[in-house]
């Protein structure tokens, strides 16, 4: 079976939704089943000829194998959109449902140095909840160091164009395919592993075996 990956973004100015774009892009080169979700106020132009954006919700998260999170960096944060998404997670997190998977975030900003880093760190705090297993771009193809360094995650300082360059595209392409094939790797396509859950506002775990009763 085909990995199912999810590309989940909030894009204000429309460079998140061209990035997401292209990732799709390059997951599909890896035969992955992709489904791309933006949030509500998601701005920018639409591709002609694409479809409306679908409103992302948990049973996206839950059907993905591995995901692509998108935000542009608000004051080196996460938008307050993707964040409140986000934040109804709890049902899926608490269970286990999101735990194992790959997640590889992406951002922009107007600067080189407007707080991309923090952004991508700010969003994995999430997903270190979630217990996924979070998927830096590191160094591993040289466009990365030509659109700006950044090893933790696909990061890009927007144009003033407000079209992605050549080597924007082909970064976001090659981190799609990535993301791919390390889900790929994981062997999640069509498994669904046990949890062990207890809640923290449950009673205390029962014993297995009662201790033994000590006389008198």
């Amino acid at each position: 079976m085909p990995p199912r990956i999810a590309i989940v973004y909030y894009s204000s100015s429309g460079v998140i939704s061209q990035v997401a774009e292209h990732l799709a892009e390059g997951a599909a080169a890896q035969l992955a089943e992709v489904r791309i979700r933006a949030l509500s106020g998601t701005g920018g132009t639409i591709t002609p000829g694409a479809d409306e954006p679908i409103e992302p919700t948990l049973d996206d998260l839950d059907w993905a194998e591995g995901m692509l999170i998108g935000t542009p960096s608000w004051f080196g944060n996460i938008a307050a959109p993707l964040k409140a998404f986000l934040d109804t997670s709890s049902p899926l997190a608490l269970h286990g449902q999101l735990a194992d998977k790959p997640v590889t975030g992406f951002t922009s900003a107007s600067l080189p140095n407007g707080g991309q880093e923090a952004t991508l760190l700010a969003l994995y705090h999430t997903m270190f909840h979630w217990g996924s297993l979070i998927v830096p771009t590191g160094y591993t193809h040289p466009v990365l160091r030509r659109i700006g360094g950044n090893p933790y995650g696909l990061s890009l300082t927007a144009p003033t164009s407000g079209v992605l360059t050549a080597e924007q595209i082909e970064a976001a392409r090659f981190v799609g395919g990535r993301l791919t094939r390390i889900t790929r790797q994981q062997g999640f396509a069509g498994i669904r592993q046990l949890r062990d859950f207890w809640p923290a506002d449950a009673p205390p775990r029962p014993q297995k075996h009662s201790p033994p009763r000590i006389p008198g």
